[in-house]
């Protein structure tokens, strides 16, 4: 198949897409929730089965390995693994779902453009895990991989990007050393119920909506506050963060929490790159292989670690 015969069969899937998931979001959501009552655990059956759908580049490489005793995917191209970076990124699916498989194609997509490996911890999920599990998880890994000598970036999507932010605040407060870089894209950052991303955002762009944002927070957090600036970093302290990359779609159910994430970054006085996609869905950036915005999206956070 040529490359113009390529491009032109990208165009047309983008130029179906976001009408086609805008409607089976609202199908899907009245359908696990009203007809079938979908358990997280269903869910997660579910989204792993989609994921074989979206496999990525075929030299992209991924294999498992255990890290300080966490389930972790390593992701490659070509086998090409540059020992003086790497990225771990820390997954998004509102706390409940996602792994390394899901997160395959975007992994490639980013260990082609960086020549490295990307690490994916599977962390513990809920609700079978509560807080801080997820995020114990998350920093046990990323101690023992800051070690290597070089750069390690840091990168983490929705909820992925409230536990990366939680991450890099746990190593400010014990003086771990933090990432060279952050990148935090759609990054849900208040998880209390009164958030402005809750009260003001429409959730059509999302496959889940405001009822969905504050269960999974509630089965998160258990008995905390959803204002502890552990669960919910708006509410806490930026200062001491590295240089940040922060990335949301203008109309997605996250856009308020990113902007809000953008000023509180810049108000502790951290330098902060943004990149804003005028009409994404959420989580656009798991598809850069046949999405121009997702591909776009992804290449702007490469550029942010390459620079």
């Amino acid at each position: 198949m040529g490359k113009n015969s390529l491009t032109n069969i990208q165009e047309f899937i983008a130029s179906r897409f976001d009408a086609a998931v805008i409607s089976g979001h609202s199908v899907a959501v009245r359908l696990r929730r009203e007809v079938v009552g979908a358990t997280p655990q269903q869910i997660r059956v579910a989204i792993e089965g989609l994921a074989r759908l979206n496999p990525g580049n075929f030299a992209g490489n991924l294999n498992y390995t255990m890290i300080a005793g966490v389930k972790c995917g390593v992701v490659d191209y070509k086998g090409v693994k540059d020992k003086k970076k790497r990225v771990i990124w820390s997954h998004g699916g509102a706390f409940a779902f996602g792994s390394a498989r899901v997160y395959k194609a975007t992994a490639t997509y980013l260990a082609k453009a960086l020549k490295c490996e990307v690490i994916i911890p599977e962390y513990s999920l809920s609700p079978e895990h509560k807080f801080p599990d997820g995020v114990d998880d998350l920093f046990t890994v990323y101690s023992e991989i800051v070690q290597q000598p070089g750069k390690t970036f840091l990168i983490g999507d929705s909820a992925g990007g409230n536990l990366a932010a939680c991450l890099v605040g746990r190593c400010i407060a014990t003086k771990t050393k933090i990432p060279a870089k952050l990148a935090l894209l759609s990054p849900w950052m208040d998880l209390s119920k009164t958030s402005d991303s809750n009260l003001l955002n429409s959730s059509e762009f999302s496959p889940f909506d405001k009822l969905d944002a504050v269960a999974f927070a509630r089965d998160y957090i258990g008995g905390f506050s959803d204002k502890d600036p552990l669960i919910s970093p708006l509410y806490g302290s930026f200062v001491g963060f590295p240089t940040c990359h922060v990335q949301a779609s203008k109309v997605e159910f996250l856009y308020t929490d990113s902007v809000s994430t953008v000023n509180a970054l810049k108000s502790a006085g951290v330098e902060v790159d943004t990149h804003w996609e005028p009409k994404s869905l959420h989580a656009w950036q798991l598809v850069p292989d046949l999405l121009p915005d997702a591909k776009r999206s992804m290449k702007a956070a490469a550029d942010f670690f390459n620079a």
